[in-house]
């Protein structure tokens, strides 16, 4: 079985409200304008998502087909402000701008920044700050991030390690988030952008695949990329395809039209299943030598306003010296994830039983029972899944009453087992492992 994952960095446990939409996925090759005729014909009108749940239940409506998909967004002439949390109130409820903010007449500048005083300014969401992530479930609701992102690349850590970007949608919470800093201008999560649903519905949420978002007028309508991800890009109106619809089912003297599956020409990759997650990326073993061990000056980082101390040693151990690294210190998931991006490449993740033995190898050298795995549980689409996902791949090892159909609670990441059948089982993220980095082919010991 093929499992999928609807983000590359799973969502924390933070769901704002309920699915309210029912979804059909129609597999009927037509345009987008032929498309919203035919849902608002049969069902409601084309899809609108409002938030992550939806999203997910969206994606399950095409759980069998690997075809991108119309959903019920599209260009309009007039940009509007957003809060990037879904069903945040309306922007309109409070407002903090700056003296002659926002800048209307700068429709590249969609992205809003807030000040040491807690004021606001528009500017391109390109430009490199730092940024206030906000965690739902968290004692510390706010949290500064001290590295250099664009807003979209902000937008992405925030959903990954905590629940989205900040929100300050009324004078308390502006207030607390301006205290989270002390100076430098940061990222909040407001922005704003041409794009409108087809009911006119005034949903925020956003799911785009960055590198799919062209700003060419042309491509004025959004599908649903029918891939691992099930990530947005905007395409040409006049690109005919199937689509979703959402409203209630139509009685049973309603009759559709089915057509034969058909390939779209539009970022279509063979697959199926959208549920559960196994995707994984990591490199053949090379040949080397024996045992290596090395050994670094101890390094502070900084992860949101938690600062760490970094490992000493790193030990590689095994017949082969190939491109997987234990790490001998005891860290958060976070922590080791961090430190793995920092300086090799990321968390190890297992896709074949090749991988799973080479890695248990290792494992049995561990000083802690059981070792970080680049694996994590998301409470909002309810599955687990690899945070380095460039490839994808079925097999599994989970303990009895671990991983899908298992324990799953929010805060879960993935463990392997140090000893024994080096099963993986979920762990409160907040336990202190050892942990297995990945490292570039190229990567040497230094």
């Amino acid at each position: 079985m093929v499992f999928f994952l609807l983000v590359v960095f799973g969502l924390l446990s933070f769901t704002s409200s309920q699915i309210s939409h029912q979804y059909h996925f129609i597999n009927i090759r037509k345009n987008w304008t032929e498309a919203q005729r035919f849902c608002r014909e049969k069902y409601t009108d084309l899809a609108t998502v409002n938030n992550a749940d939806e999203m997910n239940s969206l994606f399950k409506s095409i759980s069998d087909v690997s075809y991108d998909a119309y959903i019920g967004l599209y260009r309009s002439e007039v940009f509007r402000w957003h809060w990037s949390l879904p069903d945040s109130y309306n922007v309109e409820t409070f407002q903090n701008w700056n003296d002659k903010q926002p800048d209307i007449n700068q429709n590249k500048e969609g992205c809003a920044v807030m000040d040491n005083n807690g004021e606001w300014f528009n500017d391109s969401c390109d430009s490199q700050r730092q940024f206030i992530c906000f965690n739902a479930t968290a004692n510390q609701k706010y949290i500064l991030i001290e590295v250099n992102k664009s807003w979209r690349e902000a937008q992405e850590h925030c959903r990954t390690f905590h629940t989205d970007l900040a929100s300050a949608r009324n004078s308390s919470e502006n207030r607390d988030i301006k205290n989270t800093f002390k100076k430098n201008d940061v990222w909040i999560g407001l922005f704003k952008d041409p794009w409108s649903w087809s009911d006119q519905t005034n949903s925020s949420f956003r799911f785009w695949n960055s590198s799919q978002l062209s700003i060419r007028r042309g491509q004025d309508c959004v599908s649903v990329m029918g891939n691992k991800t099930g990530k947005w890009k905007d395409v040409q109106c006049n690109a005919t395809q199937p689509f979703i619809c959402f409203g209630a089912t139509p009685g049973a003297a309603t009759t559709t039209e089915t057509r034969p599956a058909q390939n779209t020409t539009e970022g279509g990759n063979t697959s199926s299943q959208p549920t559960q997650i196994l995707t994984t990326g990591v490199e053949q073993a090379t040949p080397g030598a024996a045992t290596t061990t090395e050994t670094r000056p101890a390094q502070n980082t900084t992860e949101g306003g938690n600062t760490s101390s970094q490992p000493t040693q790193i030990l590689t151990t095994g017949v082969e010296q190939d491109n997987l690294i234990l790490v001998h210190e005891n860290l958060t998931w976070m922590e080791a994830v961090s430190y793995c991006r920092k300086h090799h490449v990321d968390l190890i993740s297992i896709h074949s039983e090749e991988l799973q033995n080479r890695v248990a190898k290792r494992a049995i050298h561990a000083s802690t029972s059981h070792l970080w795995l680049g694996l994590r549980y998301t409470c909002t689409f309810n599955f687990w899944f690899w945070v380095n996902d460039s490839e994808t791949g079925c097999y599994q090892n989970w303990a009895s009453g671990h991983g899908p159909r298992g324990y799953e609670e929010c805060g879960l990441s993935g463990a392997m087992e140090s000893t024994g059948g080096h099963r993986w089982v979920g762990r409160p993220e907040s336990e202190r492992l050892n942990f297995i980095c990945q490292l570039c082919a190229d990567d040497t010991l230094y």
